[in-house]
């Protein structure tokens, strides 16, 4: 009887420590630093973002890691994907990617901007169970956003920087035709990733 108790509890410890509930999580940004530390982050709108957390799809098998930045030396392209997924009572309740893409004459490290004519990509989406997802990208007529490469190094396969911008909702999965008014900022960001 003493064991059944003991394995009972034990059982009962087990399950409810696998419970994932990341309600009342506090995210900070991270550091601005130069060194490889695989980091991203930066303010939306007012509210500090991170990645944190897993994307995983059941029927696929696996997870794919919340940070990954690559960089083509074919053509120079970089491309920055970071996703936060947060659980309420066992289950992803919201999971939020931003993918920030360098499609220019890459110069190594400086500032790329839209206002230059430097060809950047964003878009930010934000899923919640049980609601329409909600897409942000840069405005067609007047996009303003900022990446500044504050180092590459090659060799160790690390680069750092900072990024900044506007994006407008998606009206439509159906184009790319964006809202004029309902926008959201981000400011202060910072990464400092390992390339793949």
């Amino acid at each position: 009887m003493k064991n059944s108790l003991v394995l009972f509890l034990a059982l009962v410890w087990l399950l409810s420590s696998c419970i994932k509930d990341d309600s009342g999580l506090s995210l900070v940004l991270p550091a601005k630093t130069q060194s490889g530390q695989h980091t991203f982050g930066f303010l939306l709108n007012t509210g500090v973002w991170t990645n944190y957390g897993r994307v995983c799809f059941p029927f696929a098998g696996g997870c794919r890691e919340n940070l990954n930045g690559r960089y083509y030396p074919s053509d120079g392209d970089i491309s920055i994907t970071a996703d936060k997924v947060l659980y309420k009572n066992n289950a992803w309740n919201t999971q939020e990617n931003i993918e920030l893409n360098l499609s220019t004459n890459f110069r190594g490290a400086g500032t790329y901007s839209t206002l230059t004519n430097d060809t950047i990509g964003v878009a930010y989406s934000f899923s919640e169970i049980r609601q329409p997802d909600n897409t942000y990208l840069l405005s067609a007529s007047n996009p303003v956003f900022t990446i500044v490469i504050t180092k590459i190094d090659l060799l160790s396969k690390t680069m750092s920087g900072e990024f900044s911008g506007k994006l407008f909702r998606r009206i439509s999965e159906a184009s790319f035709v964006t809202s004029t008014t309902d926008s959201i900022v981000i400011s202060e960001g910072r990464f400092d990733i390992r390339l793949k």
